[in-house]
């Protein structure tokens, strides 16, 4: 598959926002991401012109990412529960009202090991990259790596162990 440049997924926009606007709790949809995780895409990369996107994620205990790179910059804020966060070569424990700062092509990592639900935002600068997550709902790990790499993402291992 052949990777998909930020420039590609978003052309620039004259007008980025041109009207405010109010989005409801239950104008989401959600949907699987990786096992025991429930997406929603809060504001996708097409509403501003590509330059951010923001996804809110609920983990059930035992969740975790591979490790992996993107082209893109991210930020996670912890809204409940626990989870340990993999950056580089250092592991962090992170709660509630926690912010993690990722640059792009930073390896990183995430798991649920505690016994509660895990919810928190992530949001992508640039956006594009969540037109990946509805595709890899229960997909095999070596499929999900192979549709990643069309995204700028790079599965560099397994996920932490629990």
């Amino acid at each position: 598959m052949q990777a998909i440049s930020i420039a590609e997924r978003h052309p620039p926009a004259n007008d980025c926002l041109s009207i405010p606007e109010v989005g409801e709790r239950n104008d989401l949809r959600s949907f699987e991401g990786i096992p025991g995780e429930r997406i929603s895409i809060r504001v996708h990369s097409a509403q501003v012109g590509g330059r951010f996107s923001i996804l809110e994620s609920v983990a059930a205990p035992g969740c975790a990412t591979p490790v992996h790179s993107h082209i893109e910059e991210e930020v996670f804020y912890i809204i409940s529960g626990n989870a340990t966060f993999r950056l580089g070569d250092e592991t962090h424990e992170v709660s509630p009202g926690c912010r993690i700062l990722i640059p792009a092509g930073t390896p990183h990592a995430w798991i649920n090991r505690s016994g509660a639900e895990l919810r928190m935002l992530a949001v992508f600068a640039p956006g594009g990259i969540e037109d990946l997550f509805p595709r890899i709902g229960g997909l095999p790990p070596d499929q999900v790596a192979s549709l990643a790499a069309g995204y700028g993402t790079i599965v560099l291992g397994p996920p932490m162990p629990l």
